[in-house]
């Protein structure tokens, strides 16, 4: 897997955040911590929870090859650590293979972490297009959308209320992703990390034209674990859901 350059980092945060990157092998993490509870030792401790995870999906994955491979849902192999565990389950729900999950399980974990060890009001994490994310005041995520004349136009407001809360992004258009639809960004909002990215990926596939945008957006709201869903191909859009929608000049 080739590392993909993260150029959207270039216009995330302000001054009300300090944000920093933990890396490890092909994964890149870029977290933002509000500037009153970041602590440097922060960068550290990200980093290794990072390499923590991805050595249990590592050890997993030798013992179980088809879990990094496999398109479809498997059968959960007996007692695992949760993070896995949570990705086989959202794999279930969404048709997709475990690995669909993968980002923004991570995402998750290590967000809970840094709130946990260090007692930070804010903390989020982005793992490749993929968030999840505390907050105490509203912020904004605007969907990149590539070459959609509405990349960056659309965003989803993200109030105190609504989090903790995972926003994942897939495409058909974008990225080294795996994708079998054509829609440049499928955005999904779900309290859990593992299922909102796991959706990303299942009703990204399904958008196969123009046409099948509306449709896809109203199949997704009828799902109850999907708090809200935005979905970009070239000039048209899908919007729905519980979170407030802005549209950005």
């Amino acid at each position: 897997m080739s590392y993909q350059p993260r150029f959207y980092r270039e216009t995330m945060g302000n001054f009300r955040w300090k944000n920093f990157r933990a890396e490890y092998l092909e994964s890149d993490l870029w977290v933002a911590v509000d500037s009153a509870s970041f602590l440097p030792a922060m960068t550290g401790y990200a980093r290794e929870r990072l390499v923590f995870y991805r050595g249990i999906l590592d050890d997993h994955i030798r013992q179980f090859p088809e879990f990094m491979s496999s398109l479809i849902p498997l059968e959960i192999p007996g007692s695992l650590h949760p993070l896995v565990c949570e990705m086989y389950k959202a794999s279930k729900a969404s048709g997709t293979g475990p690995m669909s999950a993968v980002a923004g399980a991570i995402a998750e974990y290590i967000c809970n972490d840094l709130l946990e060890e260090y007692g930070c009001m804010e903390v989020i994490v982005e793992n490749g297009g993929d968030i999840y994310m505390k907050v105490v005041l509203p912020a904004t995520i605007s969907v990149y959308a590539g070459s959609s004349p509405l990349s960056g136009k659309i965003g989803l407001v993200i109030k105190p209320g609504d989090t903790p809360v995972s926003v994942c992004c897939s495409s058909g258009t974008i990225g080294h992703s795996i994708s079998f639809g054509v829609a440049d960004a499928c955005m999904i909002a779900c309290r859990s990390g593992a299922l909102a990215d796991a959706y990303a990926t299942a009703f990204c596939n399904e958008v196969k034209s123009l046409d099948s945008i509306n449709r896809v957006t109203e199949a997704a709201l009828k799902n109850g674990d999907i708090l809200s869903v935005v979905i970009i191909k070239d000039d048209r859009t899908g919007i729905g859901g519980q979170l407030e929608v802005k549209f950005l000049h």
